[in-house]
């Protein structure tokens, strides 16, 4: 029990950028973009750092960690996604 002054809650600055990587990571390997080569990669690209920022957004005393849980999940899901992806372009799936 601390018995000092309380620091304010730092910003919710973590948790906007996981929602924006996860967001990313989801909606850019269905762009209807020329993405020849890369667009099995594309979900990894923004799904790792997504996971990575919401995890530090969810830690400690900050605010927007509603944010970062949702950045987080779309993260997850964009690294699914990437699986699916990797997997039909090697054979697998």
């Amino acid at each position: 029990m601390s018995y000092g002054p309380q620091a304010p809650p730092k910003g919710p600055l973590l948790g906007l950028l996981a929602l924006i990587l996860g967001v990313l990571g989801v909606v850019a390997t269905f762009l209807p973009i020329d993405l020849t080569g890369v667009r099995a990669y594309v979900a990894w690209a923004f799904g790792l750092p997504g996971i990575v920022i919401a995890a530090v957004g969810l830690l400690g005393h900050r605010r927007g960690k509603p944010m970062a849980a949702i950045g987080a999940l779309l993260s997850l899901l964009a690294l699914v996604i990437g699986a699916i992806a990797i997997g039909n372009v090697v054979g697998v799936l």
